[in-house]
């Protein structure tokens, strides 16, 4: 246990004080993305000219597959009305909803164009880059369909960049210097965001989760070494350490105070990456996403055309940002999401007002679809409630995430409970026994986000940041003893080959 936790602790004392000193920063600032609300917010209010293409008329006219679609939806491009697709590989599709024409690459000017409608001409351009590679600031596979792209400096004060893509014209990550700074202090260095692993998506997950493992066995001899030589004298009374040395003696006091949290923080890092796969997702999987539905997204259900929904809504909020066009139990719907973040549901195959919400019944008869009676006996008893906050699985420190929510409570084997938007359809979260575990085992020991202390800022904040300081005491200390080992170590070995060198010196020092 001792070579262990020795040797281990050599080799990542130095990366432990670096997750600590990062877990800082991550309490405030992540890694810094466009946000959804700022999308919908400066995006170009989609118009309503007089001549559309329904969806179906499009899929006729280019023969698209009838299913395999992620999603789709009707955007504006320099004034024109834009449907764009994204199939289940993550490729985009685009065609001018007026006309049904193919929307040809982007070019430099339209970029220039794109920016200045985006940013309301807060600033000048001051440079274009052409990307055809995933860069440090879009380290992730799912910015791929996006390339290839334009990087666009702003002339500011604050630095701004803006990421356009040249397939679909749209702004899909913003930065500024600020964000970057924030970022190689926190974010990175704290999950190993580097851009030429990160985009090597499984390497990244494999090293990861390598390190973590490695780490939580280094803190669990730690514990042990740390329990078992706690020593008292003979009066009864606490000696405690056995150590004499300064910096042995604070990494035993340290690692005692603090050791269990570093431990299952190290632990709580390993299972965020769900390793092994052995916790569900949270989101539907495509089989029960289907039979949520009524089937696959196709185009051709859509007979009405985008414009009625346009004309139905267009004195309610002239500001649309886009429209989705969304599958429910078999029904087309069209939902309008507003630049203020409201959302309008519309029937897509025939004129009707539109919808705030729909009933609750047909979310049940849904939920029951996914868990049949002939399979799941026991999932017909189930409990609805409505939440109008938070609770210990759905919720959100930036209190960003849609209220209200109808939660719906199962009686099967894994007790599984669906979190659903009324006013958009979506299943926003799905939680099963071993969901509900991870849960806890990774963002209640990671984040400490126990309902009782998260929305409890700032006694949240106090007990966070006590907490880091003694992860970076009992890494400290570690990283001293590292370096004290490797300087006799290199020390050793000098005076070895000196001794090799001038044999006499040595036997002239044994003499004397």
């Amino acid at each position: 246990m001792l070579w262990i936790h020795r040797y281990t602790g050599f080799g990542l004392s130095l990366l432990f004080l670096f997750w600590f000193l990062s877990g800082f920063v991550m309490m405030y600032k992540d890694f810094p993305y466009l946000s959804r609300t700022e999308a919908l917010e400066r995006a170009e209010s989609v118009p309503s000219p007089s001549t559309w293409v329904t969806p179906r008329e499009l899929s006729l006219k280019h023969d698209l597959p009838p299913e395999g679609w992620e999603s789709i939806k009707v955007v504006a491009l320099g004034g024109r009305p834009v449907y764009r697709l994204q199939d289940k590989a993550g490729k985009f599709y685009c065609f001018f909803a007026d006309d049904g024409e193919k929307v040809p690459p982007i070019s430099e000017t339209e970029v220039r164009s794109i920016i200045s409608r985006f940013t309301g001409s807060e600033a000048t351009i001051a440079s274009v880059e052409e990307m055809s590679e995933l860069d440090q600031w879009t380290p992730r596979t799912r910015f791929l369909p996006y390339l290839p792209a334009y990087r666009v400096h702003l002339n500011d004060d604050k630095g701004t960049v803006c990421y356009v893509s040249s397939v679909t014209g749209e702004v899909f990550q913003k930065l500024n210097t600020a964000d970057k700074i924030w970022a190689w202090l926190g974010a990175i260095p704290h999950w190993i965001y580097f851009k030429d692993l990160r985009i090597r998506t499984q390497l990244w997950r494999d090293v990861v989760v390598a390190l973590s493992i490695v780490g939580t066995v280094m803190c669990a001899a730690g514990l042990y070494l740390g329990i078992i030589r706690v020593r008292r004298k003979k009066q009864r009374q606490w000696a405690f350490s056995p150590y004499k040395k300064v910096w042995f003696k604070w990494h035993h006091y340290t690692g005692f105070a603090f050791g269990l949290f570093t431990f299952t923080w190290i632990l709580s890092g390993l299972f965020s990456m769900n390793p092994w796969k052995w916790s569900p997702s949270t989101s539907l999987n495509e089989q029960a996403r289907t039979t949520w539905q009524g089937g696959v997204l196709t185009p051709s259900l859509f007979t009405l055309s985008p414009h009625q929904a346009l004309v139905a809504l267009e004195n309610i909020n002239p500001k649309i940002s886009e429209l989705v066009l969304t599958q429910f139990a078999g029904k087309p719907y069209y939902q309008l999401r507003m630049a203020d973040g409201s959302h309008q549901l519309l029937l897509g195959d025939r004129i009707y007002p539109p919808l705030d919400r729909l009933d609750t019944k047909a979310y049940v008869r849904q939920v029951q679809a996914i868990h049949p009676e002939t399979i799941y006996p026991e999932a017909k008893d189930l409990r609805v409630t409505e939440l109008m906050d938070y609770d210990a699985y759905y919720y959100d420190k930036h209190r960003t995430r849609p209220l209200p929510v109808l939660k719906v409570d199962l009686n099967d084997k894994t007790n599984t409970t669906y979190y659903i938007d009324p006013s958009t359809t979506e299943v926003l979260m799905k939680y099963e026994t071993t969901s509900r575990v991870n849960r806890w085992v990774y963002h209640g020991l990671h984040s400490l986000d126990f309902p009782a202390l998260f929305f409890r800022r700032p006694l949240w904040d106090l007990v966070v940041i006590t907490l880091m300081l003694g992860g970076i005491s009992v890494s400290v200390t570690g990283l001293m003893l590292t370096w004290k080992w490797g300087k006799r170590k290199i020390l050793g070995k000098v005076a070895i080959k000196g001794n090799r060198r001038y044999p006499e010196a040595s036997s002239q020092r044994v003499s004397q």
